[in-house]
């Protein structure tokens, strides 16, 4: 295969993918790939994926038998209605109208009421009223978080366990020092 051939099929590919290639360059592609020549390692999976388009293209399924078992399914499961299922069903349906209606009814006449109002008319009565029950709602507030005052006394044990990291460290050192002393004592 010539190397300007071997670019130009690579180039051919990178545009098939991008979806911008003519009919012309597709029916190129597929020539080469199905062809009788070698296919270089680095294509030979865009190879399978056209060979696997040329086998698919002439597959064709045999329907008429999968046609005439869903017929016979559909023949199977088809119910004639009678009548007294007609009348029932008609009854039904009348019965769920009604009271669909009486039930959109309702929500209309619920929502008229219930449109809101104002409580005062006078802005600096609802100003000083909100002011009361926000002052409220803080004292009572205030009133639960004092038991839980007591939990930051936890942490006083923590601060004195604090200077025994220092000891820690320091027999850290000591242990060190030993070591080395008893490394040189070897040595002597």
């Amino acid at each position: 295969m010539k190397e300007m051939e071997y670019n130009q099929i690579k180039q051919l590919l990178t545009r098939y993918f991008e979806g911008e290639t003519t009919l012309e360059e597709e029916k190129m592609l597929r020539e080469y790939f199905t062809g009788e020549g070698e296919i270089p390692a680095d294509l030979v999976t865009s190879g399978r994926s056209f060979m696997l388009f040329k086998t698919a293209a002439g597959y064709k399924p045999d329907v008429s038998e999968l046609e005439s078992r869903l017929s016979a399914l559909i023949d199977d499961q088809t119910v004639a209605i009678h009548p007294a299922s007609k009348r029932t069903l008609y009854r039904f349906l009348a019965v769920a109208s009604i009271a669909l209606l009486i039930g959109i009814s309702g929500l209309f006449i619920y929502r008229g009421q219930n449109v809101p109002r104002d409580t005062f008319s006078d802005p600096v009565a609802a100003y000083s009223e909100a002011q009361r029950t926000l002052l409220y709602i803080s004292d009572k507030m205030n009133r639960g978080m004092k038991p839980l005052s007591h939990i930051s006394a936890i942490n006083t044990g923590t601060d004195k366990l604090k200077s025994l990291e220092k000891m820690d460290e320091s027999m850290g050192m000591l242990n060190l020092v030993s070591f080395i002393n008893k490394s040189s004592n070897l040595k002597k």
